[in-house]
């Protein structure tokens, strides 16, 4: 205990001595973890109290709010909105309220062009009038929170921020069970109404205290420069989103609400592992950016290649336990989910092999190929999925994700290598055979770890061995991580970009609970 106590009292005297940009960025970071780990934990209680049909509804209530956010709200509270308060620190209180009421405007345009047409998109989106207006009026009080989050974030003020979100996320599921269980019909729809009502209820005060410090919703500057810069960005933000979205889009299209669920459920599980990997991919950005800058790239294969095996390890394990975290997280209904996380935990390996490529164009500004790249494919992704889940069935649609991953893990190679043609005098940084040989591994492994899903007696050992050699590789592994950790750019950058990373990261995930 004595020991355990001075730890904790030396972490404590550490975590004081950072400096406030630090502080914040770690706040935010648990922040997300909090929610994330809010949402995980409270995933099998809605499981059980839903049917697979009712549990798709409420998945592909929060599918169509991403895709009509982008509209209704324009994203205004992206880093067109955080450079301004950066930039303009004089008026920032101005410039948030204009930007308060010039997303209150949107939404209210939006929804004034939807309720003349609303029987059109009703039956083309699924949903009720009524459903739709908790979408309009969920996406402005999720902007009014983004924004507010931004400000605070600007200013490095974390402690309201975390009081906020361990609130909210503990009132918005507790709600949601005590909505269920009043009514016996419309369960899902109980689900969404607590989920809107607590937002609503918790930042329509947040839109009360911007006009305390301004009450000019209308600044013509603002408003044009934010138009100006936002309205351009949409069809980028919307390919973003229609990604993520357009395999339940059209699984409920094509197949029924009851599969949209089951598919939700395999999705939200295997989307764990994008905790380690974002972890992961956050740590090596800086560590590249370090090493080309100082012209150290012959270090950066080796480092790639462990880091890559780790994230391999990690997927083959939730692979292989997949059929046990399906039976924790759902009942016998949506048991089918199993064969779902193979495929979309693949596409998350893929896509982190497209991240560590994707530094190359960060460093060197080509934001044109990140563009291209995810244009082709968002449209692949849904040309694949309206062939493939109407010939195989909603779990194809885990693999058209899969498919597509792969294909932004070949462009961005594709594109890292014209950078290092152009920039680094074509150095071999990354050597493809290896490279081929960790995908290969990782698919085969996955495969066979699939293959065993009803012979537990085979997959047990199988687990058990890859353990045993986890343990014994551990100090190799270690030294991988210490290795990317010792050495970031200069304190302030870091610590700029951790924490801006760090925020963004939360205000995705803070709609999701």
């Amino acid at each position: 205990m004595i020991a355990i106590k001075r730890k904790l009292e030396a972490l404590l005297g550490k975590y004081n001595g950072m400096s406030l940009p630090v502080k914040a960025s770690i706040a935010y970071v648990l922040c997300s973890f909090f929610q994330r780990g809010i949402s995980t934990l409270t995933t099998p209680i809605f499981t059980r109290l839903l049917t697979t049909e009712q549990y798709g509804y409420y998945k592909i209530f929060n599918s169509w709010l991403e895709i009509v956010a982008v509209f209704s709200t324009l994203k205004l509270s992206g880093s067109v909105f955080t450079q301004t308060l950066v930039k303009d620190e004089a008026r920032r209180d101005e410039y948030t309220t204009s930007t308060a009421g010039l997303g209150t405007a949107t939404t209210l345009l939006t929804m004034g062009i939807y309720l003349p047409l609303r029987e059109y998109f009703n039956r083309w989106m699924g949903m009720t009038t009524f459903i739709m207006i908790c979408i309009f009026l969920a996406s402005w009080a999720t902007l009014m929170f983004e924004i507010w989050a931004v400000r605070l974030r600007v200013q490095y003020k974390y402690k309201p921020l975390v009081f906020m979100t361990v609130v909210t996320s503990i009132l918005k599921p507790l709600a949601g069970v005590v909505a269920i269980l009043s009514t016996q019909e419309y369960k899902a729809e109980a689900r969404i109404i607590s989920l809107v009502a607590v937002e609503i209820f918790v930042y329509s005060g947040l839109f009360i205290s911007f006009l305390r410090h301004d009450k000019r919703l209308f600044n013509s500057h603002f408003w044009r420069y934010s138009l100006s810069l936002n309205i351009p960005l949409i069809p980028h933000y919307l390919t973003r989103v229609v990604l993520n979205q357009s395999d339940s889009l059209m699984i409920k299209s094509m197949e029924g609400y009851s599969q949209a669920g089951i598919y939700g459920l395999g999705h939200n599980l295997a989307w764990l592992l994008t905790l380690v990997t974002t972890s992961l991919i956050n740590t090596l950005h800086p560590w590249y950016f370090q090493k080309i800058r100082e012209k150290q790239t012959h270090s950066i294969g080796n480092i790639t290649y462990a880091v890559i095996a780790i994230v391999g390890v990690c997927g083959l394990g939730v692979t292989a336990l997949a059929p046990e975290i399906v039976t924790v997280f759902g009942p016998k209904e949506y048991h089918e989910a199993i064969w779902v996380i193979p495929p979309l935990v693949a596409s998350i390996f893929f896509m982190f092999m497209y991240n560590v490529f994707a530094t190359f164009e960060y460093y060197y500004e080509k934001s044109m190929f990140l563009m291209v790249a995810s244009t082709i494919g968002g449209v692949l992704n849904i040309i694949l999925n309206y062939f493939c889940i109407k010939k195989f069935g909603y779990i194809a649609a885990g693999y058209t994700t899969l498919f597509c991953y792969i294909f932004y893990a070949v462009a961005h190679y594709i594109c890292m290598k014209i950078i290092i043609r152009d920039h680094l005098n074509n150095e071999k940084i990354l050597n493809l055979k290896m490279l081929l040989l960790l995908s290969a591994a990782y698919m085969a492994c996955s495969t066979v770890m699939m293959a065993t899903y009803k012979m537990w007696y085979l997959r047990y050992p199988l687990v058990a061995l890859a353990l045993v050699a986890v343990y014994f590789n551990r100090n190799r592994l270690i030294s991988v991580l210490k290795e990317i950790r010792k050495k970031k750019k200069p304190a302030k950058d870091a610590e700029t970009e951790l924490t801006d990373h760090a925020a963004d990261t939360q205000k995705q995930e803070g709609t999701d609970s």
